[in-house]
């Protein structure tokens, strides 16, 4: 099957071009980031436009820098360049988990953050990451508009997210963890580079005597959207984790989510996975953070 033919396509140069084309189109226009959902969906005819907005050509939208105590990621930065970049790599290995997780070489090369995330596949990869390291997103419309959006706020169903029809996710922003902090994603696909059935991204802060301040655990491949196991990470709060906590965590946290059965595994399934992964992904996180495995 071939998709309908595109009325106008417009390829602008800079964020403020795109932002007045998406203003004047705002009813018709699809925008093209690296296309890895947008080209099968329009195949398929599930999509249908009368403009293409293609964002390939603004450089102003791939930078990845530092700024304001945070990680800047242009929404068009590629997986690829997220998994290896210096700076991600330093200070968000949780993040470079997950893209480097995401599909194959060619989807890695091609697909953008930003394009994922707008997406709001409650499966995908990012997601989950995004809520596990707090990121604000970025949303731009023309005439100078703008607002800051926290992951929880962000994602709000299944391919459905806070994005209004004139508005464009710019830029992710991820505040600087402390200097012992360390987090780590997995997920379980049935094949590899596939969605996830369970997903998992742990974020620790550790004390200089070991203890664990402060904590997030992120769970997705759920119903509808990723969500926080905030009673699992309220358990790791200010005590030393050893296995036995962190087997407990794993046991809330796949009791306190909302788990669904489809086609791919069954709810039991799932929280089966959840309470294996969250607990290896909490060890881990700590490792990375600095902190020794607990003895017995």
């Amino acid at each position: 099957m071939y998709p309908k033919a595109i009325e106008s396509y417009f390829a602008p140069t800079t964020i403020d071009e795109a932002l007045r084309l998406l203003a004047e189109h705002r009813d018709s226009a699809k925008l093209l980031a690296g296309g890895q959902s947008l080209m099968p969906m329009l195949k398929l005819r599930l999509v249908e436009l009368g403009c293409l907005i293609d964002l390939n050509r603004i450089p102003a939208l791939a930078a990845i820098r530092e700024a304001d105590g945070a990680l800047c990621l242009g929404a068009m930065a590629r997986h690829a360049e997220v998994a290896a970049h210096p700076l991600v790599a330093a200070s968000y290995p949780l993040l470079a988990d997950a893209a480097r997780l995401i599909g194959d070489f060619q989807i890695r090369n091609r697909g953008t953050i930003g394009g994922s995330l707008a997406h709001a596949d409650p499966s995908a990869d990012y997601p989950v990451a995004m809520l596990a390291l707090e990121a604000r997103m970025v949303l731009s419309k023309a005439g100078g508009g703008r607002r800051v959006v926290g992951a929880d706020q962000f994602f709000v169903g299944p391919l459905t997210s806070v994005l209004a029809a004139d508005e464009l996710l710019t830029e992710i922003q991820l505040p600087k963890p402390a200097a012992r902090a360390g987090g780590a994603y997995v997920k379980h696909s049935l094949v590899a580079g596939d969605f996830a059935l369970v997903s998992v991204g742990v974020q620790l802060t550790l004390s200089a005597n070991g203890r664990c301040e402060r904590a997030m655990i992120a769970i997705g491949g759920l119903p509808a959207r990723p969500a926080y196991a905030r009673q699992a990470a309220a358990l790791l709060a200010g005590i030393v984790l050893d296995d036995a906590v962190c087997a407990r965590a794993g046991e809330m946290a796949a009791g306190e989510v909302e788990v669904g059965t489809d086609v791919r595994a069954s709810e039991a399934y799932r929280r089966g996975l959840i309470a294996s992964y969250v607990p290896a992904m909490i060890k881990r996180a700590r490792e990375r953070a600095g902190g020794a495995a607990a003895k017995k």
